[in-house]
């Protein structure tokens, strides 16, 4: 049965509750970790469009994505985190560029290029939990 748009909004919607409710009662790690879940999932639905011919530029995936990114590095602890924190922000702003990249170019290998990255520190942020 193909989805139709009243299933997709009810989706969304109930993903929307799920995560509301699972952040009121997150630590900061976990609330960071929740953060890659949704820059993978954002990232993800770009590539997939990309894969598919569509555009991805001025689309609700692209915007999310560079606020999370731009959010992470604005949210970083330089006093606290010294030489991590001033990797990350070097490595969010990497992140951002190759996903400015990939979106100008519409190019789905881009879009996989930068999952990569964002699997890879979530991967570790998950290890601190």
């Amino acid at each position: 049965m193909p989805a139709t748009a009243s299933i997709v909004r009810a989706t969304g919607t109930y993903r929307r509750l799920q995560q509301e409710s699972r952040a009121e009662g997150a630590d900061p790690v976990e609330l960071v970790a929740m953060l890659y879940d949704e820059l993978e999932t954002a990232v993800g639905v770009l590539e997939s469009m990309a894969r598919q011919g569509q555009r991805v530029s001025a689309t609700d995936p692209a915007h999310r994505a560079r606020a999370i990114l731009i959010g992470l590095d604005a949210n970083l602890d330089h006093s606290a985190g010294g030489d991590v924190a001033a990797a990350l922000s070097r490595v969010y702003r990497s992140m951002r560029r190759k996903l400015d990249e990939a979106i100008a170019a519409n190019r789905e290998d881009g879009f996989a290029e930068v999952l990569d990255g964002i699997r890879t520190i979530a991967e570790a942020w998950r290890q601190l939990r």
